[in-house]
């Protein structure tokens, strides 16, 4: 189990990192989410872009967002983790 977690929290951090670097075409359409890892349970906020019409992530549940500020996807994550949702 702790080898699972682990996994999971290098690739979100992977993740992240290549989420973070929006692309010059999409800056405009980057908004901030709240993702969660459905098998571990831990969330963390990034910017998705959006294509298509649509905010796309790899693997992650969307849980909560879209968002124009980083403070209000945090204020979400903080709710989440007081109720139990997020670890």
């Amino acid at each position: 189990m702790i080898r699972k977690h682990r996994f999971a929290v290098t690739l979100a951090s992977l993740l992240a990192i290549l989420y973070s670097t929006v692309p010059l075409f999409a800056q405009g359409e980057a908004k901030w989410f709240v993702l969660r890892n459905h098998e571990v349970g831990n969330c963390w906020t990034a910017t998705l872009v959006r294509i298509d019409g649509q905010y796309t992530s790899t693997f992650e549940q969307k849980a909560g967002g879209p968002y124009d500020t980083e403070a209000h996807a945090v204020e979400r994550q903080r709710a989440l983790e007081n109720a139990g949702t997020c670890s």
